[in-house]
């Protein structure tokens, strides 16, 4: 590694030596000295990758689910974090509430429309289990959360047993119940029915449920229907006419759950903590369970230890994917970061010195060894730690992209990972006037 510094405006290589430090108040040792003083000046520069970094894995007693540009159903196994299941809750309307006198039912169908997403094993077939919602899917006025729940009819009204295509097919069409069609339709023909508020009091909307024995959740986009197909037998080879009752798309939202009984995540409840040391040197993170990974730096005071004047010229975290068979073969090119204080309440987004948004990016990628690593600037961030009175209560929450819309999830190499696969950070460390 190579520092330069322009002089006169002269630049000038430092060269690589090294020095053995102790520090008193921690484990922390082994500092490498990377740059020796320079002419007429004081200043050394080192490499420091052993300051302690402690990792655990963290579940949010609750995710916010409104705003989800995606529906999430399905179910599935998984052998490192237990079973995960994916249902959705869908308010309905009609798009007209005009229906010609002579109209008659045809047959009844739920349109759910694939946006691409598919996670884990879609080979199989699928099934998924249609209820209607048997009160008002309303939330006060506040965000809908992956643990919200509404009373639901006790027989389904509509099943699916199938194979999914969703980057071939464009859609899925589940039968309804003719019955369940024909009441909404003779009601709006008739003239019952005749606006969104009535509607929507009388019928509160569907709720979609995979069977526990599925192997794949599957997104589809809120601008889904229930289609009623009718035709108006007075005219002589009319086409096939339908009218749709469109999802709520404000209102409709997914609640997602997970059971980690047998997994290494048996231990973690909500609002807690499991130590990557707990977990095989390991953590974890899933998007839509709300379980995420909360890094810590509890000896940063060790850097006033080295004599001398001293400044942090630049920091950043390694930290490496676990890769898993048929898991996530296009990880995410980045991982998301904030701040949170010691009652895991979120305080902040991770900022540079620019103010812009800082991420974990892909920093080595190798698919014959099997090596995905991410790199995160915490030079701000530390700095920022280091001169708030309340920084001493400062962590870090890190998942993925879509976290509130996605089942994806990740295995991170922990701080006491064997080999080269170890959490660490990665500080270039300036001494001057020592």
């Amino acid at each position: 590694m190579k520092f330069h510094i322009q002089r006169n405006p002269i630049i000038i290589s430092i060269l690589f030596i090294s020095a053995f430090l102790l520090f008193s108040c921690s484990e922390d040792s082994d500092i490498s000295e990377v740059a020796d003083n320079w002419i007429n000046s004081n200043t050394k520069v080192y490499f420091i990758d052993t300051l302690t970094v402690n990792s655990s894995t963290f579940k949010f007693d609750s995710l916010s689910v409104s705003g989800s540009n995606r529906l999430l159903i399905g179910a599935y196994t998984d052998e490192d974090f237990g079973y995960i299941e994916s249902k959705v809750f869908a308010p309905i309307y009609p798009s007209t509430y005009t229906i010609d006198s002579e109209a008659e039912l045809d047959s009844v169908a739920l349109i759910l429309n694939y946006d691409g997403y598919a996670y884990n094993d879609t080979l199989q077939n699928q099934v998924f289990n249609v209820y209607e919602i048997l009160e008002k899917v309303d939330n006060d006025g506040e965000d809908f959360y992956n643990t919200t729940s509404f009373k639901v009819a006790e027989n389904a009204i509509g099943v699916k047993n199938f194979k999914p295509y969703p980057t071939l097919n464009d859609s899925l069409h589940i039968t309804i119940d003719y019955n369940f069609g024909e009441g909404i339709f003779e009601k709006i023909k008739n003239k019952d029915l005749t606006n969104t508020e009535d509607f929507m009091r009388e019928y509160r909307g569907i709720n979609i449920v995979p069977d526990r024995e599925n192997t794949g959740v599957l997104g589809f986009s809120r601008e889904s229907s229930l289609r009623l197909y009718y035709s108006i037998s007075a005219e002589v080879d009319s086409e096939e006419k339908t009218l749709d009752l469109n999802f709520n798309e404000s209102d409709s939202f997914n609640h997602i759950s997970s059971n980690n009984a047998g997994s290494l995540l048996d231990s973690l409840s909500q609002n807690s903590y499991l130590s990557s040391l707990d977990s095989d040197n390991q953590t974890f993170i899933q998007g839509g369970t709300g379980i995420a990974t909360r890094i810590d730096f509890p000896n940063m005071e060790a850097l006033n230890n080295i004599q001398g004047e001293g400044t942090i010229m630049d920091a950043n975290l390694k930290i490496y994917l676990k890769t898993r068979d048929n898991k996530l073969s296009s990880p995410s090119n980045s991982l998301q970061f904030y701040i949170i204080n010691q009652h895991s309440d979120i305080i902040g987004n991770l900022y540079d010195y620019n103010q812009a948004t800082v991420t974990g990016e892909i920093h080595q990628e190798s698919q014959e060894f099997n090596i995905i690593s991410y790199s995160v600037p915490l030079k701000y961030y530390l700095d920022s730690k280091a001169s708030d009175p309340n920084g001493n209560n400062w962590y870090l929450i890190m998942y993925g992209q879509d976290f509130s819309s996605s089942v994806d999830s990740y295995i991170f190499y922990g701080e006491k990972a064997p080999g080269d696969r170890r959490m660490k950070l990665e500080l270039t460390y300036a001494l001057y006037d020592e």
